[in-house]
């Protein structure tokens, strides 16, 4: 055999080399494929999370910030259609495209649930929701001031029957295994009462 002959082919060395390489590639190869496939449920999961979040906002934006000034009136005292507290709000404001027409309705929002488990419920007639499940707080709060002519500040409570807030805030702080929720801070932008 002549000396160019011999070294076409390969060598067991080469061989050898050659298989070692690709089992370590495979091997490389099945301990990504589980992490991509579970990177990729963790982005599923956490796309849904922000577009319920997004959601959530969206629908409580629409509300609180089309709020209607209904005035209710009780013998010979007028006053708004609203109260607040750090814990629920009751409001007049129409309800939204999906929820069906007609005038405006009363809309509470609520803070329910065990206190590791809080939950926000949507209640409008004989409907209720669950906005936010499984949160370790939810609180409201009301941007205005406590008498005409002083400052306006962020306050616990809406006590005035008059006026409505400027702005309402609501801040969530989900348990751990969640997203973090920003701040919801809404401009009340009150309609006048339908004619």
């Amino acid at each position: 055999m002549t000396r160019a002959a011999a070294q076409s082919g390969y060598t067991l060395i080469e061989l050898l080399v050659s298989l070692a390489l690709l089992g370590l590639m495979m091997s490389l190869i099945g301990v990504a494929l589980p992490l991509a496939i579970s990177g990729n449920t963790r982005t599923s999961s956490t796309s849904a999370e922000i577009s319920a979040i997004v959601t959530m906002h969206e629908l409580l934006r629409r509300q609180i910030g089309e709020m209607q000034a209904i005035q209710s009136q009780d013998g010979y005292t007028h006053s708004l259609l609203f109260s607040g507290s750090a814990d629920a709000m009751r409001f007049a404001a129409s309800p939204v495209a999906a929820q069906g027409a007609g005038g405006p309705q009363i809309i509470e929002l609520a803070v329910a649930g065990a206190p590791s488990a809080r939950q926000l419920q949507y209640l409008m007639g004989d409907e209720q929701r669950n906005l936010v499940t499984n949160a370790r707080s939810i609180r409201f709060s009301y941007y205005g001031a406590k008498a005409r002519g002083s400052d306006p500040v962020w306050l616990e409570t809406w006590k005035d029957k008059a006026r409505l807030p400027s702005l309402v805030r609501i801040q969530v702080l989900p348990n751990a295994a969640t997203l973090p929720w920003p701040d919801l801070v809404i401009a009340v932008m009150a309609q006048p009462p339908p004619p």
